[in-house]
């Protein structure tokens, strides 16, 4: 009788462990189940800064071959818009006017970023080059207004840049002045980086087997 009661305790403890087994499966499926996605935010900042060799701007050097450091930050919206703020030293404005103390561009935009069918992009906005400084008398401040737009396709695009007001960068009587430029962005280092990830799982499959 007292042997059956203990069998009948084993058995009984038996089905409790294998419940809580169960349990604990059941417990450690859903925790491992993956996690919803998290929704995207409505608003994205970023920074930037970094010091350059030189400040290139459509092939003339802005600092005289000189380095420069530049920084910046952007706000967007997940719908697409955008303002943001940029500044680099420069030499350029006292170098052609020695009486001038203008060392600084200072930036401003504001756009519309949008995807297109076939993997096409574009972007709109204006751009507001500010150079900030005291003048000689009877200089021309080289504040340019543009409106710009672009076209992109992967890494390739194209932009178009037409400034708004009767001056570029200081010249006189030159309103209405656009600019073309053509780009080309292609990140060699990840796939550099994919390719050496990709030899080294080769590798490891060989010598596994």
């Amino acid at each position: 009788m007292i042997r059956s009661t203990r069998v009948a305790h084993t058995l009984t403890a038996i089905a409790l462990a294998a419940g809580c087994v169960g349990v604990a499966w059941g417990q450690t499926t859903a925790t491992n189940a993956p996690p919803a996605a998290a929704p995207t935010p409505d608003w994205a900042f970023s920074a930037n800064v970094g010091l350059f060799s030189q400040y290139v701007f459509r092939g003339i050097s802005q600092t005289d071959e000189k380095p420069a450091i530049q920084g910046g930050f952007d706000i967007g919206h997940k719908s697409g818009f955008y303002i943001g703020t940029w500044a680099s030293n420069i030499s350029w404005i006292s170098d052609g006017l020695p009486d001038a103390s203008a060392s600084m561009e200072w930036d401003f935009y504001g756009g519309y970023k949008f995807s297109l069918p076939n993997d096409f992009s574009g972007d709109v906005g204006v751009l507001e080059y500010y150079y900030p400084g005291s003048y000689p008398a009877g200089a021309t401040k080289a504040d340019t207004t543009e409106l710009y737009a672009s076209l992109g396709w992967k890494f390739l695009s194209v932009k178009y840049s037409y400034v708004v007001g009767d001056k570029t960068f200081g010249f006189p009587d030159s309103g209405g002045s656009d600019y073309i430029e053509g780009n080309a962005s292609y990140d060699v280092v990840d796939k550099v980086n994919d390719m050496i990830s990709d030899t080294q799982v080769v590798g490891f499959v060989q010598k596994t087997f």
